[in-house]
Parts: C-alpha cells; structure tokens; sequence
C-alpha cells in the first residue's frame, strides 16, 4: 500500500509542476512519469522491447469510453508457461498501475483483457518479467480526457460483488464480471455535489481445478464494474473458482462448475 501511496502522490506533484507530463511535441507525451515509476518498481534492471509475436498490447488509439478503455494482451506460443508477471502501467494516471499479474509456475495464459480509466493522453505499458527473471515491454499510446473522473453511470447499481461468468464454447477462455463501483476517490457525486470516496477491487485470485492460476493486485484504474478475460491455449478444468477484495475488506467469491454459478456471501 505505501508503494500505491507514494505513486499516486509523485504523479499528482508531477501534474502540479506541468512541465514533466506535458506534450512535448503535440503528438507524444514526456515521459517523466514512465522515468519515476522505473526506478520504483524496476530500479537497477534493463527492460528490453518484446516481439510482438511473443507479447503484444492492443489498446485503441482513441477510446471511445475513456472510463472503460478495453487493454487486451497476448502471450505467443514461446510465452506460454515462461511468465512469471506481468504489470500494466497507465503513465499519466493518478494511480498508473492498474494491475498486477502474478502467473503461478507453469501457468499457459494466453490472453489477458481488462478495462480500464484512462485520465489523459498517455503511454499504456505491459512489462512482462519472464520465469528466468527478464523484463520485456510492450506500450501503445491512448489518447483519452477525463477517464478517471467521470461520474458513475446507472450501470453501477446492483448486488456488490456479484461475480458472473461467460465462458466461450470451446472453453478456453472465461471473462468475469464484478459488480463493483471500483469508485477512483477523483469522482463527483452529480447529486451533492459531493466527491465520492475511493472504494475499488484490490485483488482478485482466479483458480482452476483447486490450483491457483493467477492472482492480480488491481486499483482504481479499473473500470467501474470491472471485468477479466482470462484465455489458455487449453480448455480451463472446472471448477473455475474466483476469489475478490476490496479497499473495503469486502470479501466476495464465486464458482463456474460448468453449467452452474455458486456465488458466496459477503463478507467484511
């Protein structure tokens, strides 16, 4: 948590001071941001820029939802098994990590999609740290205003935590929804007037068969009810089990065992 503390406040005072986040050439952003949150996370170690054949990141250029911009990431075949983590970064983001995933040994996860906020013009990075202990990267830039601010839509309404699941026909691949706020604390009550407190989806684990197949340390650059696609190159063994926190110490988890969803109650 000091980590996300002290990221959030270096970003806000970079803001104040203009100078290191703005457009430098009318096309690309400074990358002081991407400078300070290197030797945060990575001090010391050389980061190397993938083939896309082995990682690619798709984002679109313009987002047309800056409050739920879709990130999707894919591992080639040379991938599969040999990721150990794998974080994404929004630079110019009030908070910029927006997950943190962790890959159990072994794990063939294939593909990755979430949504996410995205504040302003911005370079979006995923920085894979492979089983050997390499760092490779991928960054697209989104071009996007207000993402992290934008009030609450209608859609948040509903039974917190109430996990759905959509697998495809073949199997290998699920996408989970969380009915969630995922509130980002920079957000105004359109009612009071008010500003609406933080309150987000902090970790999600995802299990296969009883085996833990990745874990994710998420924040408020999520979307609002925030969804997870997870694919393998191999059909998912039910049950597909997934366990949510959230800034509140809400517990939440529900099990896909084929044809039938069990959900759990809350808990705080």
């Amino acid at each position: 948590m000091s980590c996300y503390r002290s990221c959030v406040l270096a970003l806000l005072l970079l803001g104040c001071c203009g100078s290191s986040l703005a457009v430098s050439d009318g096309q690309t952003p400074a990358s002081g941001a991407w400078e300070y949150l290197q030797q945060q996370f990575y001090p010391g170690r050389s980061i190397g820029l993938l083939d896309e054949k082995y990682m690619s990141l798709e984002a679109p250029a313009n987002t047309p939802d800056p409050a739920a911009t879709p990130l999707t990431l894919r591992f080639g075949d040379a991938a599969l098994g040999h990721i150990r983590q794998v974080r994404v970064i929004i630079d110019n983001n009030p908070s910029p990590v927006a997950a943190t995933f962790d890959l159990a040994l072994g794990a063939r996860v294939a593909e990755i999609g979430l949504r996410v906020r995205i504040d302003r013009f911005t370079s979006v990075r995923a920085i894979a740290e492979t089983t050997d202990g390499t760092l490779e990267m991928r960054s697209t830039w989104v071009n996007a205003s207000g993402g992290c601010s934008t009030p609450p839509s209608a859609a948040a309404a509903g039974t917190l935590g109430d996990i759905r699941f959509r697998p495809s026909p073949d199997a290998k691949s699920m996408l989970i929804s969380i009915r969630h706020p995922n509130n980002s604390g920079f957000q105004i009550d359109p009612r009071s007037g008010e500003p609406i407190p933080s309150h987000y989806v902090s970790h999600i684990r995802f299990s296969t068969d009883g085996r833990t197949l990745l874990e994710a340390d998420t924040g408020i650059s999520l979307s609002e009810n925030p969804t997870l696609r997870l694919a393998s190159d191999q059909p998912l063994p039910a049950p597909l089990t997934v366990d949510v926190v959230d800034s509140l110490d809400a517990h939440f988890n529900a099990s896909w065992r084929g044809s039938v969803a069990e959900s759990a109650a809350i808990s705080r």
